[in-house]
């Protein structure tokens, strides 16, 4: 990585999930760190970006690999493991490389991932991380502008903050901070419903 040498980065990654599918837990193969796969993520786009800038055609062919490599890294780490880091930096990847129906995929799954964690709802650390989620897919849904899409996701977002409501008996201990932004989604859903 300090050499940017990306491609050889990521092929070792590429060994060592190998590696630790065939080896027993025992056998000490270490798991790929998350820093170490957002490093290479911002490091290949940020290499991508400024051979685009360059506009030198031998390098763009190259940095347009280290990207494919990336992609088919984090394929293959989603396919090993359900963290919900692996969805957001795959979802941040996808939205710098214009794939943004990927992201929402991405982030849906994130999505998934943080509610299946029991008792989110009251989590000081996990409510946030829910928010974050849910207000970036609603940026790609309002800039998409699709009705269906739209309509489902205001489903979804009534039933985050039906749910955090319900979590609480203490109607004074309510996230008020995070049930806002949340009704500020939603009511940017409902004048984007009513525009179209």
């Amino acid at each position: 990585m300090d050499l940017h040498k990306y491609d050889e980065a990521v092929q070792a990654c590429l060994v060592l999930v190998d590696m630790k599918a065939k080896r027993k837990e025992s056998e000490g193969v270490p798991s790929i760190e998350e820093k170490v796969v957002r490093a290479l993520v911002s490091a290949s786009v940020s290499n991508y970006r400024s051979t685009v800038e360059s506009s030198d055609p031998a390098a763009i062919d190259s940095s347009k690999r280290t990207l494919a490599r990336v992609r088919e890294l984090l394929s293959v780490l989603q396919r090993c493991g359900k963290d919900p880091w692996l969805f957001e930096v795959s979802a941040f990847f996808n939205d710098c490389i214009g794939r943004a129906d990927q992201a929402i995929d991405d982030l849906m799954k994130e999505y998934r991932s943080l509610v299946s964690y029991r008792g989110w709802e009251t989590d000081k650390s996990m409510l946030p991380r829910i928010c974050r989620v849910v207000h970036q897919i609603a940026d790609f849904h309002l800039e998409d502008g699709d009705v269906d899409s739209l309509k489902k996701f205001k489903f979804l977002v009534n039933g985050v903050v039906k749910k955090v409501k319900v979590a609480y008996f203490d109607s004074t201990k309510l996230p008020t901070t995070h049930l806002e932004d949340l009704d500020e989604i939603i009511k940017n859903i409902e004048a984007k419903l009513e525009s179209s």
